[in-house]
Formats: structure tokens, sequence, C-alpha cells
């Protein structure tokens, strides 16, 4: 089992087809160090897809870059069109740092990206902040333990850095957009095409959009990091009483410091250079991501999957945040 380290480091598997990788193994992985990549496996994006089957459970997704030619897993991230009117997810332009499980706490808690055209030199950067909470005096981390994250992600309450947030409206028409919406709010752990009957119930129903959640989340493979999504946080509080007035004090002291000694240190994230074949696997719950701006007349296109962390390796069904 891999061990807490105060540096991201990320395990990467060289030219080992996927049918040696065990899917489980690979999630816990995941789970543990944050990111794995896997390269040269000569895996097709079929056999990936049916191997994913085992890193957790999914949903299909009914939105419109489903992908229409592989498999129905995969949402298609790209900048070419999907039909004669709408790019793919994700298109054209910056993604800075977020995770996927903002602003509805209760989805996926993984996601997996396989490169399928990779066309000029591009990059996914990703930032895991278990090295960085595990570096911390335990002091230090009991306080964290107890702080609440308020959230605005309707960016209608303030945020503590100027918000970035995707460009849905300027790309999608609005057919796209309530597609979107739909697809956030109906993204149930329980409706899974591959859990098992008896493990249903154990999980709780979503909770939809969020503005709060612990900023130490419950993490279903008990690793201890941070759930810290920059661009959305109104502030903090400790047992329901806010640190202190937004934009100021406490608030805005902690916030610095994680953007600077976290979010922007090199020590925790890593850059990955895409080659087409790739996949890469990264946990939602304890980590960020971010792609820097990308280019609009060369082709670009990954096939991405998302998924809850199985039963037969959870060490709980609480809540994660």
């Amino acid at each position: 089992m891999l061990n807490p380290f105060d540096k991201m480091v990320v395990p990467t598997y060289y030219g080992i087809p996927l049918k040696d990788l065990n899917p489980e193994l690979m999630a816990i992985m995941t789970g543990k160090a944050g990111v794995v990549i896997i390269r040269d496996s000569g895996a097709t994006p079929e056999e990936y897809a049916e191997w994913s089957l085992g890193l957790g459970y999914h949903l299909s997704p009914e939105i419109w870059c489903t992908d229409k030619e592989h498999s129905s897993l995969f949402w298609t991230v790209t900048n070419e069109m999907m039909d004669d009117r709408n790019q793919g997810l994700f298109g054209d332009y910056e993604l800075d740092w977020h995770t996927n499980m903002t602003p509805v706490g209760d989805a996926e808690e993984t996601i997996g990206l396989y490169a399928k055209t990779i066309t000029y030199d591009t990059e996914t950067w990703f930032a895991n902040s278990v090295p960085y909470f595990t570096q911390l005096p335990e002091e230090k981390k009991q306080r964290l333990r107890e702080l609440t994250v308020i959230l605005d992600p309707k960016r209608t309450l303030g945020v503590i850095k100027k918000a970035w947030q995707p460009a849905f409206k300027k790309i999608y028409g609005q057919e796209v957009l309530d597609e979107i919406v739909k697809n956030r709010m109906s993204r149930e752990v329980r409706d899974s095409i591959n859990m098992e009957p008896e493990n249903k119930e154990k999980f709780g129903l979503s909770r939809g959009i969020m503005n709060r959640h612990k900023l130490v989340p419950d993490h279903p493979l008990g690793v201890e990091g941070l759930f810290f999504s920059p661009y959305e946080v109104h502030g903090f509080s400790l047992k329901d009483n806010p640190l202190d007035n937004f934009g100021e004090g406490l608030s805005k002291e902690l916030w610095t410091e994680l953007w600077e000694d976290y979010v922007q240190n090199d020590d925790y994230i890593y850059k990955h250079k895409w080659q087409e074949g790739d996949i890469a696997l990264f946990d939602n719950i304890i980590g960020i991501h971010r792609r820097p701006d990308i280019r609009k007349d060369k082709p670009r296109t990954l096939l991405r999957t998302a998924t809850w962390y199985k039963s037969n390796i959870r060490e709980h069904y609480n809540y994660v945040v």
C-alpha cells in the first residue's frame, strides 16, 4: 500500500497491457496517490472502457457529448464538433483549477482520461493535497478538520479570488446548457450501471448543489487531504459560525495560505504532457486539476470516464464532504 509522502509522487506504468493491471488496485492507488498514469499500454478506447468497469461504479452519461463511436461510458472532451452546432465537453478554452465534484459534492469521486487524439504539445496539471496535509503540524491538521468551506458555486455571494468559471454560455446554446444542468442534477451513485444490488441502499441520496462542505473530507479510502476548489470559496466557518466577514480577516488569510503553500507549490503539482493512448486516473476529492489554454486550430480529444469507488475497497458509506 502506498504511504503518504511530503511531496507529490505519481505512480506511472509504462508498456504494461491493461489486462495485466488490476483495476481495483489501480483505483486504490488513485485514491492514495491522487494521480496514476498508464502509458503505452496498447489499449484501444473500447478496451479501456471495458477495463474501467472494474475501477468503480459508472453512470452512462446522457449528454450531448457522449461518445458515439467507442463506448456509452465516455464523455468526449474535445475542441472538435460533436454535431452540426456544438463542440465537445470543455471545448477550446482554458480550464483553471477545479474539481468536478462541485457544485454537486456527491458526484463521481474519480476521473479517467484516455488520450485519443493529440496533435501538438498539450498538458493537464494535477495538484494533490494529501502530501501537503501530511507535512502539517498535528495542531494545524486538527484546526483544518474542524472547518467548513462556504461555497459560492452560483457566484452570487462573492468569492475570495476573482471567479474563474467554464465559458459554457459563450460556446453552447440553451439546449446544451439545459443538458449540462440535467446531467449535473442526476449524478446518483445508486443508479450506477455496474453496482451490486446488495450495496445500493448503503449509499445516501445525492444532496444536489451544495453551498457548504467539509474542508477535510471523509475520504472513502481513509486518506486525509483537502477538498479545496479555490475559485468557488466564499469563506470558512467553525461550528456554523463564519470566521469573519467575507473577503477579510481569517478566511482570506487561510485561503491565501492554502493557495500559496498548496495550489501554487510545485511540490504538490504534476504536469502531464499527453501522448496518444495515455490513460490518466485521478481523485476528485483531495485533488484539483487545470488545463492551460489549448490551440483552437488543431484537434485534441480525450475520452472521459467518471466513477465512484466500489464497495469492496471503501472504508465507509458516509457522505464524503
